[in-house]
């Protein structure tokens, strides 16, 4: 999802390899935040050339960028604009010199209409760092503004770099972090080499505690609420529905309606919603079939009022999403005075 200043990235060497290769096992999550709890990947390296895509791990859990091209990065995304707003730091990776910056690029949802608006600038407010051994990082899809590092500078490992956004090519805030040797692209879940096809490497690029932290999660629930009326996709992206999690929601609704976004639905998955009332009871329960692969799905399902106000006390919704007798589950809370 990412073309920065051409990537021309350059060599050198690293002396103690107690765990990895090069720079094997040294590197720290660039994004500060929990997977699973307040971000997520989407999408990891493709490592099918050509047609096709396929991750590190032999799943899906990737796309060709464009079509017939590489995804050449691990993407993390946060929950939605709001989180974005509030501000998620990107960190450099490993120590090492800045050698590309770019900001003042807009954040708005990108379409194919807009291609002419980023084109030569697919990875949006960036910044490059030079390692040693040759190894670069890039982090793409900054916030406008929040870049806080410059060309030539030394950063250490951990060193704020800006915020996550969504400038340039990206229909949601991520970061987009591609890691490259020379001008081969490396998949720090893999590193330099590995003795299957599948999994991890023998040297994987992260450090051990982030490498513990990172867990293959082909699949996620990453937001889900209620919704006192039929819930609009782009007003899930800005959080708007989010405000009932800390605020009452209104006795009057209209409506009682929970909904649900995922990363990467199959078919054969079915996605389960249900609705507890303040006694406890479920009051409404649906479950819907995945019918097609998808990188991003949503669902919504409820009620409507049917008297002048809905009971008072805390309701519950439950989100699944079933795989092969496994489960992922969410729950959100809301509560009527």
């Amino acid at each position: 999802m990412s073309k920065f200043l051409s990537v021309f990235l350059i060599c050198f060497c690293f002396a103690s390899v107690t765990y990895g290769q090069g720079i094997g096992g040294q590197f720290i999550q660039p994004l500060k935040c929990t997977l699973g709890k307040d971000c997520w990947i989407p999408n990891y390296v493709d490592h099918q050339l050509g047609p096709g895509a396929t991750d590190y791990a032999c799943g899906k859990a990737t796309y060709d960028a464009p079509p017939g091209a590489q995804h050449k990065g691990t993407d993390f995304a946060i929950r939605d604009l709001s989180v974005m707003q509030a501000g998620v730091e990107v960190l450099a990776a490993a120590p090492g010199t800045v050698v590309g910056v770019r900001d003042g690029v807009v954040d708005e949802k990108y379409s194919p209409k807009k291609h002419d608006k980023v084109r030569n600038r697919e990875c949006g407010n960036a910044v490059r760092i030079e390692h040693v051994n040759g190894f670069t990082t890039q982090y793409c899809h900054l916030r406008k503004g929040s870049v806080r590092v410059r060309s030539g500078q030394k950063v250490q490992q951990g060193d704020i770099l800006g915020f996550v956004g969504l400038s340039g090519q990206t229909a949601f805030p991520h970061l987009h972090f591609q890691v490259a040797q020379g001008k081969t692209i490396v998949d720090p879940f893999v590193g330099l080499s590995r003795k299957t096809s599948c999994g991890q490497g023998d040297w994987p690029l992260w450090d051990r505690s982030t490498l513990a932290a990172l867990p293959y999660q082909p699949t996620a629930i990453y937001n889900a609420g209620f919704a006192p009326t039929q819930p609009n996709r782009d007003e899930m992206g800005k959080g708007t529905y989010r405000i009932y999690d800390t605020q009452p929601f209104p006795a009057n609704a209209q409506a009682l309606v929970v909904w649900v976004e995922l990363f990467r639905v199959m078919v054969g998955d079915k996605v389960a919603l249900t609705i507890h009332g303040p006694d406890g009871r479920v009051m409404h329960s649906q479950v819907a079939p995945i019918k097609a692969d998808k990188a991003y799905q949503f669902y919504f399902t409820g009620k409507r009022l049917r008297h002048e106000a809905w009971p008072k006390g805390r309701y519950r919704g439950v989100f699944e999403l079933r795989r092969n007798g496994e489960k992922i589950i969410a729950e959100r809370e809301i509560e009527i005075r």
